[in-house]
């Protein structure tokens, strides 16, 4: 395969601007997935925990996050749910997407507010039912084992938490049941029907299209902080710190943009993520080879070209059926991280959170399965050289999820089938049915930040 520089126009900016929201039948649908996992591992009880940063796996069926709280679903297998929530988010128990009772526990709030006499969670826990016939699944926001069948007793949660657990049900009923959730081949979470994915290529594609203005603003004195407000869009909620950097980064530990301009020559790293996925671009702002040549000399061929290959590659060879492992081993021995120094995963799950897990993993038995959204993500660290990075969000769906697709939401299948005819057609990329772009930008990699005409593509065999 050759990867040719060549001109080209961009791809559309082509984000519906209408959320789509969850439905009662997919929540239905979302529930019993979980019901049916706790009856198989014979768990009477989940104990979902969340805050802000955390709150995926509780939102999973409440459709909501505790915000700047904390907070605690209690999900028996009879079906019965009960949220124990803090000051400001216990008025949030009737609009729980999955019906449930309500515990108001101060102790969740943010400090110095009322907080009952400090009464210790376990005052709280004692209202709750909580079904201890069986074990009881602790479940929280990382997964300690790749064993689905291992619910072990190592916790993420806070002490406190595990402590008052442990006090009400019996410290050796508690396991945790993170796998439930989030297990890369057997949890309820990584699979999506058609309202789930319409659901979440509406963060996908604004990310994308976020991207893609922020790379047309690109100019000699923009400012980071002009770019970054190109890249948080629409008030939607950003699942990742956004990213819009000018040069080195880290200055005094800033994450955040700043008043910078923009240098010719300088490296520029933009990043932006909502629910459904993130978008990214790493490169360099000049317009020719011989601008990028002399700042960062071989980077072209020996860092861009490689990536950009690989990244072919993995749309080439994903497969609905696949095992984790022998898609990782593969990606490995075509793209080595001997050589290449990549020290992640080639590529990972996303939904709510930008990454949930990831199935592509050393001697993984978990299997790419339709319904599945991935990040298309691994990044290079090759010595002396700036990175690169087009990360980006595809779902795969076999037969009956795109009719589905095509039945209930044909506005997006028709920006699917554009975006799958803007990589055939100017970057010879060519998908198979299974794989659905969520964005426009989907391999669309610019070598040159301040040329919009040029871009990378597969070269065509005459």
């Amino acid at each position: 395969m050759n990867i040719i520089v060549k001109q080209a126009i961009a791809p559309k900016l082509d984000h519906s601007g209408k959320p789509i929201l969850l439905t009662d039948h997919t929540i239905k649908l979302r529930k019993q997935k979980i019901l049916n996992l706790m009856q198989e591992a014979n768990l009477s009880s989940l104990v979902v925990y969340a805050d802000k940063e955390h709150g995926s796996n509780f939102e999973y069926v409440t459709g909501f996050i505790p915000r700047f709280e904390e907070g605690l679903q209690i999900l028996n297998q009879d079906g019965s749910s009960t949220l124990v929530l803090g000051n400001e988010n216990y008025n949030k128990v009737r609009f729980s997407r999955a019906e449930s009772e309500g515990v108001h526990c101060p102790l969740f709030s943010l400090s110095n507010q009322p907080m009952g006499d400090f009464r210790p969670l376990v005052h709280y826990l004692r209202q709750v039912n909580i079904d201890t016939s069986q074990r009881v699944g602790v479940v929280g926001w990382k997964l300690l084992s790749n064993d689905f069948s291992d619910f072990h007793q190592n916790f993420d949660l806070p002490a406190f938490v595990i402590d008052a657990l442990a006090e009400v049900v019996g410290k050796n009923k508690l396991v945790n049941a993170t796998q439930i959730y989030m297990h890369p081949g057997r949890g309820a979470r990584v699979t999506n029907n058609a309202n789930e994915i319409a659901h979440y290529e509406y963060g996908a594609s604004l990310a994308s299209d976020a991207v893609l203005s922020a790379l047309n603003a690109l100019e000699e004195g923009v400012r980071e902080t002009e770019i970054g407000n190109l890249l948080n869009r629409d008030g939607q909620y950003q699942n990742v710190v956004t990213i819009s950097a000018f040069g080195d980064r880290f200055i005094n530990a800033n994450l955040y943009p700043t008043n910078r301009q923009l240098k010719k020559g300088d490296k520029v790293a933009l990043t932006v993520s909502y629910k459904g996925g993130l978008s990214s671009r790493s490169g360099y702002a000049v317009s020719n080879v011989d601008e990028l040549e002399s700042v960062d000399p071989g980077y072209l061929e020996e860092v861009v070209i490689p990536y950009f290959k690989a990244y072919n590659w993995w749309l080439q060879n994903i497969a609905i059926g696949i095992k984790g492992a022998e898609f990782y081993d593969s990606f490995a021995e075509y793209y080595p991280q001997s050589k290449y120094g990549w020290e992640l995963c080639p590529g990972h799950l996303t939904a709510d959170e930008e990454w949930m897990s990831s199935p592509f993993y050393k001697g993984s038995d978990a299997l790419v399965q339709s319904g599945n959204i991935f990040q298309v993500d691994f990044i290079p660290i090759q010595e002396g050289h700036n990175g690169v990075s087009a990360e980006s969000t595809v779902a795969l769906a076999d037969g009956s999820l795109i009719q589905e697709i095509q039945t209930e939401y044909p506005e997006l299948w028709e920006r699917i089938e554009s975006r799958r005819n803007y990589l055939k057609e100017n970057l010879n990329i060519h998908l198979k049915p299974e794989i659905l772009p969520l964005t426009s930008t989907l391999g669309y990699y610019r070598p040159f930040f301040l040329n919009s005409e040029l871009v990378l593509a597969v070269e065509k065999i005459k």
